[in-house]
């Protein structure tokens, strides 16, 4: 009775924190992954395991936008980046957070969370796409954030979507909707796959509850990345800033308890 119960509350937190993130371009990991703590599982075995199901935020989304519009209009630039330097980083990332104790990291990336959804709340063309010259500098910065990003993503599985989806936008100069996808494919499925694969060598994953996850996590981006190709820029903006500021004191909250 107990394990049902248990997958029930674990398809319905798994379902709608995945169905916001892949509208706002990240979050899920501020909601699913402090859910499996609370619910018993050991912070490296939660990694992992949230880790696993999250890939299919990715592929939800990936899989309705390919259906949708047949075809990926990627910055090749920003992709070769966040393949060669934002990999390497997830790997460093998740070695580190095995070895150091997490809740210091959590409160300080929450503060940073809650003041970005109030920056993009307040920043009305947030997510207009820009014609940005790339200068050396700019792109220096960029590889430093995705260096960044990527350890954020294998070992706090926290704030990694949603910084990048910023970061694509005021660094990059992509409009929402296409930083969102970048996301989505980079940081939601690949980065997390390896992430996935790296925790998995050295902690168990608890699999009774990964078919559950894997379920709920792809239907909900399906959903949600449906929800995207309807919403214009503004409401996407809104939407971002409220997982942000939700997200940024649900981990706060999960640190200092």
């Amino acid at each position: 009775m107990q394990e049902t119960l248990d997958q029930i509350i674990i398809f319905a937190i798994s379902f709608i924190a995945n169905l916001f993130a892949s509208v706002s371009g990240g979050g899920a990991g501020f909601i699913q992954f402090p859910v499996l703590i609370l619910m018993g599982l050991p912070f490296a075995q939660a990694l992992g395991t949230h880790k696993i199901a999250v890939v299919f935020l990715g592929l939800g989304a990936i899989i309705k936008k390919k259906r949708k519009e047949g075809k990926f209009n990627l910055d090749k630039r920003l992709s070769y980046l966040l393949l060669l330097v934002g990999c390497p980083s997830v790997v460093l990332g998740t070695y580190i957070v095995l070895q150091v104790p997490a809740h210091i990291a959590e409160i300080f990336v929450g503060l940073i969370t809650v003041a970005s959804g109030i920056y993009t709340f307040y920043k009305k063309e947030f997510g207009v796409k820009h014609d940005f010259v790339m200068t050396k500098t700019r792109l220096a910065i960029g590889i430093i954030l995705i260096i960044l990003i990527g350890m954020f993503s294998g070992s706090l599985s926290s704030g990694s979507g949603l910084f990048g989806t910023m970061c694509f936008v005021m660094v990059f100069g992509l409009d929402l909707k296409s930083a969102i996808l970048h996301t989505m494919l980079f940081i939601g499925t690949i980065w997390n796959a390896v992430g996935a694969i790296t925790v998995s060598q050295v902690v168990s994953i608890y699999w009774p509850w990964v078919p559950t996850m894997v379920i709920a996590t792809f239907l909900g981006s399906y959903l949600g990345a449906s929800l995207l190709y309807k919403l214009n820029v503004n409401s996407i903006r809104i939407i971002f800033s409220c997982v942000s500021l939700l997200s940024g004191f649900i981990l706060i909250g999960k640190a200092i308890m």
